[in-house]
């Protein structure tokens, strides 16, 4: 059986081909206009912090008292970024949300839900044990001062006179003299009390005046001045208009006496050269 003969193209048909497609494609590519693309490489850093180092130094924030912790009025307590603690009592804060402590006493790290149910706050306690020691300080607990005195009612002993024994307990600054037109002593019982004593001032200071009575200078010798009303313009000028008149002639006065000291030379006269 004969078998049918397959017909491959000569290379002369390949070659003219792929002259064909290449010539084809160069057509095509010739119909579009070509684009270039620049590329900058930086030659050198540019000026300016954004270059620099990016890690700056701590700031150093947090706890700087711990609990319990002495501190005296000026102290840093706590330095924070917004406010993760609070204010408590006997300390203050500044406007960078630092908190510091304006009493001697010892800080406390609390919370007082009376206040707010969430916040923490930073508290000096005047006391280190003891029911002074405990913040927050209870609503009805009595206050205690910063000579560390407490707020007590004067209570005197039973069977004792009240005003006898409150006489006995005050000091000397504290009794006053008694007016010849009130009744004497405490409450115009008829109790004497002492004139309040001397104070003793220096020899060159014997005979000053004290400046309550300088002040009533005036009121004793009459004299009474115009009341000040903000209203009476007339009054406001007259004043301003005077103050000027004052200001130009001291002014005059200053100038006549430096023309005085500093006067000044007239050119030099020079005599006429002879031929």
């Amino acid at each position: 059986m004969l078998q049918p003969r397959i017909c491959r193209p000569s290379r002369t048909i390949e070659y003219s081909l792929g002259l064909l497609t290449t010539s084809l494609a160069a057509w095509t590519c010739t119909s579009t206009i070509p684009t270039a693309t620049f590329i900058r490489h930086a030659s050198h850093a540019t000026q300016g912090r954004a270059n620099g180092p990016k890690d700056s130094a701590g700031r150093r924030l947090g706890a700087k008292k711990t609990d319990s912790e002495y501190v005296v009025p000026g102290n840093i307590i706590f330095k924070q970024r917004g406010t993760k603690w609070f204010p408590g009592e006997n300390v203050g804060i500044g406007k960078d949300h630092t908190i510091y402590a304006t009493v001697a006493g010892y800080v406390r790290y609390y919370q007082d839900p009376l206040r707010h149910p969430k916040r923490r706050f930073i508290g000096v306690a005047l006391e280190r044990d003891g029911p002074g020691s405990v913040l927050p300080t209870p609503p009805n607990a009595a206050t205690r001062r910063r000579l560390g005195m407490y707020v007590a009612p004067i209570s005197h002993p039973p069977g004792a006179d009240a005003a006898l024994w409150l006489e006995s307990h005050l000091s000397v600054n504290s009794k006053t003299a008694t007016s010849t037109n009130q009744p004497s002593g405490i409450g115009g019982m008829g109790l004497s009390v002492p004139p309040p004593p001397v104070s003793a001032r220096p020899k060159y200071a014997q005979n000053w005046e004290s400046n309550w009575s300088i002040g009533r200078t005036a009121e004793r010798k009459g004299i009474t001045v115009r009341e000040f009303d903000p209203k009476d313009r007339w009054l406001a000028w007259r004043k301003r208009s005077q103050k000027k008149k004052r200001k130009a002639k001291l002014r005059s006065v200053r100038a006549s006496r430096k023309g005085k000291g500093n006067k000044k030379k007239g050119p030099l006269k020079v005599a006429p050269v002879v031929r």
